[in-house]
């Protein structure tokens, strides 16, 4: 008589879209009554656009990129652009986590569902996508009205949004992992997110930085979205830019296994 054996159950099953829609539909409820909170990063880029884009910038001379010569604000819109992402990225990938994850207790009502970390963490990071999305979506329609989009390859510009979206909250949802006392919020602003946002070719070419600090550069998030984003609204796509396509795909695939495990090991012990 044979006897067949039954595969173990999985311990950390892996994440189904369909189980992590269900936080996303719960965050889309809960910012029902928060709206006014869900606008106020889709105006800050539109702010340094103004300011410094058309205000500083007619005190720049063309800037040369890609064999192009673009007006300063051209060259700014798209770092403005990924900023957008980072914003989406900041908000719902790392701030609401973190109180969600130490304060609120929220996850740990949300294991009594059907739901599992895995789940909780591949949702949170489609949240803020989406988030970023909206805000890089609309910021788009400024760019287009102020005729700061020069080339059909534009058309892929939403689509490059959605994924810088998903690989910057993907880092932040790693971020939120790592980070357990309040005090370090501020720490994690003033020693990733500002010199990121300030020196990733966002405001000015990395060529004009020193030569050893351009290789830093070059390897933040924020570079790779800003220059993708530059590459398809200005004209200056080729094959290069598919290493942008790359690298972000890349982080948002590690850092999303990375978060869910650190989420994981702070739920359960």
């Amino acid at each position: 008589m044979s006897v067949e054996f039954e595969p173990p159950p999985q311990v950390y099953p892996r994440p189904t879209f369909a189980r992590a829609r269900k936080l996303v539909e719960r965050n889309i409820l809960a910012y029902r009554h928060y709206w006014i909170a869900f606008t106020t990063g889709f105006f800050e880029p539109i702010f340094y656009l103004g300011a410094v884009g058309f205000g500083v910038g007619q005190f720049v001379d063309r800037i040369p990129y890609g064999g192009l010569e673009l007006e300063y604000a051209a060259f700014l819109a798209p770092g403005m652009l990924a900023s957008s992402s980072l914003n989406g990225a900041l908000f719902d990938g790392f701030f609401t986590p973190f109180f969600k994850l130490n304060w609120q207790k929220t996850y740990d009502g949300m294991l009594t569902t059907p739901l599992n970390i895995s789940d909780i963490a591949l949702g949170e990071i489609i949240w803020a996508m989406i988030r970023g999305t909206i805000y890089g979506a609309s910021f788009l329609l400024v760019m287009l009205g102020l005729g700061l989009i020069r080339s059909p390859w534009a058309v892929l510009a939403l689509p490059a949004v959605m994924l810088s979206g998903a690989a910057l909250s993907s880092g932040a949802m790693v971020l939120v992992g790592i980070t357990k006392e309040i005090s370090s919020l501020d720490k994690v602003m003033t020693l990733i997110v500002v010199p990121m946002f300030l020196f990733s070719g966002t405001f000015y070419p990395v060529s004009l930085y020193p030569g050893w600090l351009q290789p830093i550069v070059m390897a933040t998030p924020l570079y790779h979205s800003a220059t993708l984003l530059r590459d398809l609204t200005s004209g200056a796509a080729d094959p290069g830019t598919l290493v942008h396509v790359a690298y972000l795909l890349a982080m948002f695939v590690l850092a999303a296994t990375v978060a869910s495990r650190l989420i994981r090991k702070r739920l359960i012990t």
